[in-house]
This record gives structure tokens, C-alpha cells and sequence, in this order.
């Protein structure tokens, strides 16, 4: 993964952003037929938003992340679970067994991979029914929906996902939700952005109070209920 140094700094921020809503998970759980016995694989795992629903779920998962920052955060959100291996390598190197695993996931990390080398990998890793759910979290106010940029984004995702899974592209599915974010945590998720100043940098403590003064103004009882969307794009490599 090219782009792996873009999130050093951010593995302290990172767990302030979104969860994925439980109806996203079952839906992919349902089908791809996932089970106590299944193996997925979360590749870009960041520190494991997306891997724990499926740790909890009861399925055995590979982490791959390549990040070191991000992969100690990784390893210490989720070493309470015994079902689970850490690997500290790229999207198209992931020294997962090959034929091991039931299905792989990725949330919102799609974007940084080389496709190709990504495609083949998940060829190399997955058993006979090649499962792929691609996942992107984003904005889901009146207003976001109408900036071009993000319907852009929104276009560009799923085009690619369908050049990825060719004939095997399944299906897009939307799940909409709502998630509470105190002063604490809605600062902390814009600083999980790539393009957030770090700690280290002259104009972070300026951005921190920027994003606390917008807080404020907008949310006065202290607890801001925020809209986002997860684009889910399903597909599978064999057919």
C-alpha cells in the first residue's frame, strides 16, 4: 500500500470516527453465508473499527494494516480476542495462507490500494466462493448530498468497484444512520482525517479550537447526532 504513511499520528484519533451500523454487518454476514467457522480477512484495518463486528460476530479474521502507528493500535484494541491474527504488511502482500479465508472486507481503505496487485491477492487468499465486500463510510447530511465533489467520490467508488469485480459485481447497498459524538470525539474524528494537522504541527492547536468553537455554535446541549452513509459494494472474484 503506497499511501501507508499518510495515517502516522492519526492511530490515537482514529478510534473517534464512525462505527459501521450492525444491519451493514448482517447483511454481509447473510451473504456471503459467514458463520462460527468462517475466516474473513480485514485488509487496511486501520485499528479494527470494521474487524471487531465480525470478531464479535464469532468468525476468525486476519488484520492486515500496514501502518505502524495504526497497527499498535490494532493489536491493543484487539488482543482480548483469541480469534484473531495480526499482520503488519500491505493490501497486496498480506501473507495471509492462501485458500484460507471465506471472504475479505474493507472499510473505507479502498481508494489507497492498487487494484490489480489487490485483486490478485484476494484470488490468492480466498477459497472457492472469492467474497468481497468493499465499505465507505461518508457524510450523510441534506447538505453533503448536494456537493458535487462528493457525489463525485460516490460515482468514481462505484465504478471502480465494478471494474474490480468485473461480471462477479453483485450489488450496492446503502445503510444510513445516525451516531452520537460528544465535543471530545467529534474533534478527535476530523483530526483522524489524513489531512488534519498532527500534534507536532504550528497550526494544530489553532484547527483544535476551530473545531470546538464549530461544536459549540451548532450543537449547544453538548452532544452533536450526526447522519452518515456506508456505500457497501459486494461482488465476487470467481464468476
Amino acid at each position: 500500500m503506497a499511501n501507508e504513511y499518510n495515517f502516522t499520528g492519526k492511530a490515537q484519533f482514529y478510534n473517534s470516527r464512525p462505527t459501521y451500523p450492525q444491519e451493514c454487518i448482517d447483511h454481509l454476514t447473510q451473504k456471503f453465508n459467514l458463520n462460527y467457522d468462517s475466516i474473513i480477512a480485514d485488509i487496511g484495518a486501520g485499528t479494527g473499527i470494521l474487524t471487531k463486528p465480525f470478531l464479535e460476530f464469532g468468525c476468525r479474521a486476519y488484520a492486515v494494516e500496514p501502518n505502524e502507528d495504526m497497527f499498535l493500535e490494532l493489536s491493543r484494541q484487539l488482543s482480548r480476542y483469541s480469534n484473531i491474527e495480526f499482520l503488519r504488511t500491505s493490501a497486496e502482500k498480506t501473507d495471509i495462507p492462501s485458500l484460507s479465508c471465506d471472504a475479505v472486507v474493507v472499510g473505507t481503505a479502498f481508494h489507497w490500494f492498487d487494484k490489480d496487485k489487490f485483486r490478485a491477492e484476494c484470488n490468492r487468499i480466498l477459497k472457492n466462493n472469492k467474497n468481497v465486500a468493499i465499505l465507505r463510510i461518508a457524510n450523510n447530511t441534506e447538505a453533503d448530498k448536494q456537493i458535487e465533489k462528493i457525489k463525485r467520490y460516490s460515482e468514481q467508488d462505484l465504478i471502480e468497484a465494478k471494474q474490480f469485480f468485473g461480471k462477479g459485481f453483485i450489488e450496492h447497498v446503502c445503510f444510513e444512520y445516525v451516531q452520537s459524538f460528544d465535543e471530545e470525539r467529534y474533534v478527535n474524528h476530523l483530526l483522524s482525517s489524513a489531512t488534519a494537522p498532527l500534534p507536532n504541527d504550528a497550526n494544530f492547536d489553532e484547527y483544535v479550537v476551530r473545531c470546538k468553537n464549530v461544536f459549540k455554535k451548532h450543537f449547544e446541549n453538548g452532544l452533536a447526532e450526526l447522519p452518515f452513509v456506508v456505500n457497501c459494494y459486494i461482488g465476487r472474484l470467481d464468476t
